[in-house]
């Protein structure tokens, strides 16, 4: 008995050993919180599997500089670490606390030339994405370009209620600003294309509109949009990454046409669209239609009840890889809409190595009212456009399919709303398919996926009376109740 217990033991010993080095090699991680608040987006995936982080010699190197009093330590601390499990060791995280840590933190002053006597390490938690090849040693005016510093209040959103000047934390984008960081280090100069001002009834010169939203998501893509007049143009720049045509309402002149088509028939040339509703100049249209895709002049409505309803569902239509994360997920778009006509599989666009693709189509009970009076709008079959129909489009320009040809083809993106980039209509999977197309247009696809998900912070509303209850429940009751159970199992065991 006592050899075969001895056995045992051992025997156990070793499956306790074999079973924790099996489980260390084999594994699946989950994300167990509510909205999974810890799960990175695919944008951040893509960007971490990429060639352009898989493929480097030396790993980039994120330096998390919080101090322990932190609210956001433990988020920020498990946000860093997914970075670094998903990277395949192409990613470093060092954590340090600026303020426990001295001699570490004199050292990252010295190494990154902050002020080492008032440091902002000490004063603010930061986050260094540091994309240089030797990292131990001292930034130089040449190295700016490949560090990125990332504050706790950019990751911060605040909602200032009126009337209080306390500004309370309304969400956390940690992620979002991360990530940019990283690509922006990464890409070092961003990439520029030209935003037609001239043409557009989008007042460039306003903070807070359209172009407020328009630009600050094309920055976190490490994409500028330079303002331009095509009026003063005289070939687009062989250096630009595309142009932005947005909300045109001002027709393009013949020379502006050519210099466009010069544009576009040229390799790897870009180009997005946003339309708004009724609203395609004629020349820009004809150009549309020459390629595939024809702005119609109607508005996309629904009937709710008797009631008109120019507010469009949609879906996001599968096929076209860069929208893969979108397909048959749906949005809805606000304001007025123009369906698209797309000739796929064209036969005359196929003789010249043009393809256009749908992207987004309009719910089945939508109609396109081409009609003057909206208040009352009636579907009528010889007159409107019956379902289904068509709100975004793609046009490729070249031979996509081949891998030598292939970053040599032009791309085009064409959106029948504008509405979705005004502040208050602006919607998350529509920002993410912005983003997308403006990844996927100057040939970044592995970026082209969902962006991260903004997690809010809630405040529950008790009233007074019923904080001071929950504070005695804490204070008294509970550890009163524990000391009465404690006595009465002691009296038990007593007897």
């Amino acid at each position: 008995m006592g050899t075969l217990s001895l056995i045992q033991i051992i025997a156990i010993f070793i499956l306790v050993i074999t079973g924790n080095i099996i489980a260390s090699h084999y594994y699946k991680r989950r994300d167990l919180s509510r909205g999974e608040n810890y799960t990175l987006s695919s944008w951040t995936l893509g960007l971490l599997r990429s060639t352009k982080i898989q493929e480097r010699a030396t790993p980039i190197k994120i330096l998390v500089a919080f101090r322990r009093s932190s609210p956001f330590i433990d988020r920020v601390r498990k946000l860093a670490e997914e970075y670094g499990h998903h990277s395949n060791g192409k990613v470093i995280i060092e954590r340090f606390d600026p303020v426990r840590d001295v001699d570490r933190a004199l050292r990252v002053a010295q190494t990154y030339t902050l002020d080492s006597k008032n440091s902002v390490l000490y004063r603010e938690d930061l986050i260094i994405v540091d994309t240089r090849a030797d990292t131990s040693l001292p930034v130089t005016p040449d190295d700016s370009s490949k560090i990125r510093f990332v504050t706790q209040e950019q990751m911060l959103l605040y909602d200032n209620k009126s009337g209080n000047t306390a500004r309370r934390v309304a969400a956390f984008q940690g992620e979002d600003v991360i990530t940019t960081a990283m690509l922006s280090a990464i890409e070092g100069r961003p990439r520029e294309v030209l935003f037609l001002a001239d043409k557009s009834d989008i007042a460039t010169e306003m903070e807070g509109g359209a172009w407020s939203v328009l630009r600050d998501n094309l920055f976190s893509q490490n994409i500028i949009p330079i303002p331009v007049r095509m009026a003063e143009l005289k070939s687009i720049p062989e250096e630009c990454a595309g142009i932005i045509i947005a909300s045109p309402r001002y027709d393009f002149t013949e020379e502006e046409m050519k210099l466009l088509y010069s544009y576009w028939n040229r390799p790897a040339s870009n180009i997005m669209v946003i339309l708004r509703a009724r609203q395609a100049p004629e020349r820009l249209r004809a150009f549309l239609r020459d390629n595939g895709v024809t702005p119609r002049h109607d508005s996309i409505v629904t009937l709710k009840g008797k009631q008109p309803s120019f507010t469009v569902d949609a879906s996001f239509d599968p096929g076209y890889p860069y929208t893969s994360d979108f397909w048959n997920k749906t949005t809805t778009f606000d304001g007025l809409s123009s369906s698209l006509e797309v000739r796929e599989n064209d036969d005359n666009l196929s003789t010249r190595s043009i393809q256009a693709f749908k992207l987004i189509s309009a719910a089945p009970q939508y109609w396109g009212e081409t009609g003057k009076n909206l208040n009352n709008p009636v579907f009528h079959e010889v007159e409107d456009i019956s379902p289904p129909l068509t709100l975004a489009a793609a046009v490729t320009r070249g031979l996509t399919n081949s891998d030598e040809l292939a970053e040599s083809s032009s791309r085009m993106v064409i959106i029948g709303n504008a509405g979705f980039l005004e502040p208050s209509s602006s919607r998350s999977e529509n920002i993410d398919f912005l983003r997308a197309s403006a990844n996927w247009l100057v040939g970044r696809e592995e970026l082209s996926g969902t962006g991260p998900q903004i997690i809010g912070t809630y405040r529950l509303p008790i009233l007074s009376s019923q904080a001071s209850f929950i504070n005695r429940l804490n204070l008294i009751f509970l550890p009163v109740a524990f000391l009465l159970f404690s006595l009465l199992i002691w009296n038990a065991r007593r007897s």
